[in-house]
Order: C-alpha cells, then structure tokens, then sequence
C-alpha cells in the first residue's frame, strides 16, 4: 500500500501522502476516517468486521466508547465521500457484522500516470484580461495575446503548485468592473493577476499586478517599458516574479526556452491566436493565414508550428476538410514543433490528437496527452482530450473525473461544459447529461454541441417531444449543419416521423455539393430508419476519411443495434479497439 494511487469514483487516495482527493480538490479527512477507508480500499467487496477495525484503529489497551467512536468515524467518512447510508455508492452496511467497499478502485503505480493524476495544486490563479490602452483598438490582439500567453507560461512554470485557470473563463470577466473578491468567489481563485498594456510605435508599457482575492489585497506590482521586440522576455520576467510572489520554490530553474521569434513574426502570431479564440470556428480560417505569416517570416517558430497544428485539427474536427487530408498536415506541424521546442505542450496535444484520430494509436495518444499535462498540468485541452479516450473505451468513472478537471481548470468553458456532459451520456448518466447541456444553453442559447446532445440525452430517456424540440431549435440555427440535420433525421426515424427523417436526409445528401459531409453522422441518420446495410456502408466510409469521432460508435448508445453484426467487430478491429470497447489492446490502460 506504501505510495500506492487508489482511485473510485472521481476520488484519488495517496496513501504515501495521506492525501484523499476529490478531482482537483483536496477533501479533509481526519485519521480514523482515513485509516477505515484505506482498510476498506485495500479489500474492496469483502466485509470488514466491526473487530477487525477495532483491532487496527483501537487496539487492546485504548479505552474509547468503541460502539460510539467507530459509528462517528463511518459518518465522518461518510460526509467526506458525500455517500448515503440508506443508498450507498461506496460503504455499505453489513449488519451485525461491518462494512463492505462496493465501487470499483483501481491502482495507479504507472509514472506515466502519476504525472497525468497528480493531484491538483491547492492554489488557484486566474489571469484577467489585460487592458488594451493604446490608441488604436485594432491592437485589441495584442493585449488579449499577452493574457493567453501568460496563462500558458504560467501554467508550465508554477506546474504542480498552483493551479492556472485558462483563458475561457479569465476572458468572462474582460472589461469587467466586479470587485476582485466577486472574481475570486467566481472563478474560486486566490489570486488575480490584472494588468493593462499601451502601444506606441515600437515601444511598449505593461503593467501588472498581482491580488490576493479574500482581502483584496495587492501583493505586487510592476511597470515594464520595453521595445516591442523585448515582448517576449517581458512575458517571462513578469511570469517568474509572480511564482516568486506567490512564494513558490520553483525548483529546477525553468530551462531556458527557444530563441525570441522574429517581432513581425510574433505580431502574426498573436493575430493568429486573436482569431483562434474566435467562437467555434468563425476565425480558423483567419487564424491559419495569420499562423502561415508568421511562419513564412520565422521557419523555426515552434509556438506558430503548434498553433497551426491545432488549427489544422481543428479543421478536421469541424469537418472543413476530408479529416484525414487536415489531420496528416496537423501531423507534420505538431511534429516540427516538437523538434524545435520539445517542451511544447501544445504540440503534444495536437499529436495526441492525431495519433487517435488518424492512426488511432492510443497507447501512442495517451503518451503525448501525459507529456502535455506533465509539461502543463492546467491545459485543460489535454485533460479533455484524455477524457474522450478514456469514455470511448468504456472507462466511464475516469473519464468523467478528467472532464470535471477541465471545467476546474475553465469553469465557463463552453466545449468543456460539453465535453463533461457527453462523458455522463457514454456512461448512460443522461439525467446528469441533460442538467449539464441544460445549464450550457443557459450561458450560450446558440451553442450547437450542448443543443445537439440534449436531444440525443433526452432521447434516450423517452422523452421525445422534447428531443425533437431540442433537435429542431438546433436545426433552426444550424440550417446548414450536416451534423445536427443527421441528429434530427434520426430521432424523427426513431420515433415514427418516417418520412420526415428521409425529407431531412435529402437536406444532408444535398450539402455535398458544396462542403464535406461527414459520414459517421449521416449513418446516425440512416440508422433511425434502420437501414443498417446503409449505415454500415456509410461508417466504412467514415474509416477512410478518418472521422474523428469514428470510435465513439463503441459506446454511443444510438449505435446499439449495430453491436450484434460481424459488420460491427470488423469496424472496431479496424480502430484497434477491442470488441467491446472496454480497454485498450496494450498494458498501458490496464
């Protein structure tokens, strides 16, 4: 048991470190509740009796009330757990006899994943939006650009002390006059770093100050006037004097990093990023001329090679493009960046993303996400992309503890509000689904994704009037949208409205002419009518084009009819998935 990682449920025992954690929180639990539990862990399904916990917590000698100190150490274990005596997830009452461990705990001694589950740092910082005071409000990029680029430095230099939230929900908050301790309850950060920054020419003015949230306190504060070709090693000496504020023991130095870009190069750049932000992908296409720019000024810009490699990705995700034709070009970006700068955690994210979606080596994809959140253990991207594989291979309880971790790290995320809603829908928790996408709508009534899936939740709860209603709102908004058409059609076969799914199936046949279509979804729609020659016929193709949510067929319950036809094993063979979609061929997942 020495430094042994148990987990269950969302839950993480260390039992070198003592240290019980919930996701990224760390839950206070008192010697006797702690030793019960690791009792309990050690022997999960088996009855620990009332005398062995007394001999292990109580031995002979100790004069306690037994009965009452070992029923006030269960509720206190209890309460910690957040678990229910009469309706228990993980201690169960043995009557007359002792307690029984009833969730499923698995053991983490890989490196790899101790790297990828450390638990999460106690401190929280939240990098605000850095006030653009130039003239010109076209340099609105350059400001936003500084507050991203702080995050990330961030995030990797004061990795595993304090927890950096990202840019989604910092950027809530732009132009924001709340008070810093409204922002700190939030976002539930302990410190804010605000700052503004003026251009002028070729000169620059950052200012940036560091706040303790609860009294509202200035710890630090600082005012650089630099070049604007000294962008870069600003960024950095304000990142390293707020880790030494915060009074962190950075230890190692942070290596130094790769050469200062080209400035023209890095002014691209952050244009590029300015339009990444964009919502869904309005500004991708922008964001890749700007990413090409800077790239054609400075060949050896590793950031500009990760970017683009995300962007192409991301191309690939919002079907711009045949995925497999976006993806090998994210490949050889993601690649150069990493030869460039091996410390891009960025570039491992857009490796990772296409080992699993074009090569689908997920042995492979899991080793670039650990590298990634090694690097940054607060870039949720990584996190959420951890999550998709984890629920596709049915590994349900893990996935959804990653997906939380995103939102922990952006609370007000869109994608990730999503995301942690599909890891509940793979795992069939479509109660919880539906709350989620319920409260996504609520931040952004137009967000497809949360519309798309809360259709799909209610769908597979019988509530079909509301599925259709929700499908149809999407539909309404999306008029063009191959993907949510495909989800309509579908739920109007699956529910009778026959000649409605075909007339909306002729609506996505039609798109072809002008943009891809992506197959994996049309087959959904072919699917409610049934037709499973089609289907399949369509899912083949999907494999070629290399859809990137192809493997979730393993576990999307409108799929379940496929599941008993050969047809079916051939395909997952084809994704190097089990048959069941239960784990991974290779050891590392097991």
């Amino acid at each position: 048991m020495h430094n042994e990682h148990l987990r269950f449920g969302s839950f993480e025992l260390d039992s070198g470190s003592r240290e019980l954690c919930d996701g990224t929180r760390r839950v206070r639990l008192q010697d006797q509740p702690f030793e019960i539990l690791r009792l309990l862990l050690a022997h999960p399904g088996e009855v620990i009796t009332r005398d062995d916990l007394r001999r292990q917590l109580w031995p002979e000698g100790t004069f306690v009330d037994f009965e009452h100190s070992l029923n006030a150490a269960i509720k206190r274990l209890r309460a910690a757990l957040g678990d229910d005596a009469d309706h228990p997830r993980f201690v169960e009452t043995v009557p007359r006899r002792g307690y029984r461990f009833i969730a499923t705990v698995t053991t983490g001694d890989l490196a790899a994943a101790a790297a990828a589950e450390a638990p999460a740092p106690r401190l929280r910082l939240a990098v605000l939006p850095f006030s653009n005071l130039s003239d010109d409000s076209a340099q609105e990029y350059f400001s936003d650009g500084l507050t991203e680029e702080m995050i990330a430095q961030l995030g990797t230099l004061c990795r595993g002390r304090v927890g950096v939230l990202a840019r989604w929900s910092s950027m809530v908050f732009k132009g924001s006059l709340q008070r810093a301790r409204e922002v700190g309850e939030a976002l539930r950060a302990d410190y804010l770093l605000e700052g503004s920054v003026r251009r002028e020419g070729a000169r620059l003015r950052i200012t940036a100050r560091l706040i303790e949230t609860r009294e509202e306190t200035q710890l630090w504060s600082e005012t650089y006037e630099r070049p604007v070709t000294d962008y870069l090693s600003v960024q950095t000496e304000v990142a390293t004097q707020i880790a030494r504020s915060l009074a962190m023991e950075l230890a190692p130095a942070p290596a130094p990093g790769p050469p200062a870009p080209d400035a023209d190069a890095y002014q691209a750049y952050l244009k590029g990023r300015y339009y990444w932000n964009k919502p869904g992908d309005s500004g991708l296409d922008q964001a890749l001329v700007f990413f090409g720019e800077g790239l054609k000024i400075a060949p050896t810009f590793a950031a500009a090679h990760a970017a683009m490699a995300r962007a192409m990705v991301a191309r690939a995700e919002y079907y711009r493009d045949v995925p497999r034709l976006a993806l090998e070009r994210a490949r050889q970006s993601a690649l150069r960046a990493l030869e460039l700068d091996p410390n891009q955690a960025e570039g491992y994210l857009a490796l990772a993303d296409v080992q699993r979606m074009l090569d689908h080596d997920w042995n492979g994809a899991e080793s670039s996400l650990v590298k990634a959140i090694t690097l940054n253990p607060s870039y949720e991207g990584a996190r959420r992309s951890l999550a998709f594989i984890l629920s596709t291979f049915g590994r349900h309880e893990e996935a959804v503890r990653e997906s939380d971790r995103a939102i922990e790290i952006d609370p007000f995320c869109l994608v990730n509000a999503t995301s942690a809603a599909w890891t509940r829908y793979a795992a069939g928790d479509y109660d919880s689904a539906i709350t989620r996408c319920r409260n996504t709508i609520d931040l952004d009534p137009e967000y497809l994704p949360a519309r798309r899936l809360l259709g799909a939740s209610y769908l597979q709860v019988g509530r079909t009037s509301q599925a259709l209603a929700a499908l149809e709102g999407a539909a309404a908004i999306g008029a063009a949208d191959p993907v949510v058409l495909s989800w309509l059609a579908h739920a109007q076969g699956v529910t009778g409205a026959t000649e409605d799914a075909r007339r909306t199936i002729a609506r996505v046949e039609a798109l072809e002419k002008r943009r891809h279509v992506p197959a994996y979804h049309l087959a959904l729609a072919y699917i409610g009518l049934g037709n499973l020659g089609k289907a399949f016929s369509l899912l083949e193709r999907a494999c070629l084009d290399r859809d990137p949510v192809l493997p979730h067929v393993a576990v999307e319950p409108r799929f379940a009819m496929l599941r008993e036809d050969s047809r079916y094993l051939d395909l997952l063979a084809r994704l190097n998935m089990r048959s069941a979609g239960h784990g991974l061929q290779a050891t590392g997942w097991s």
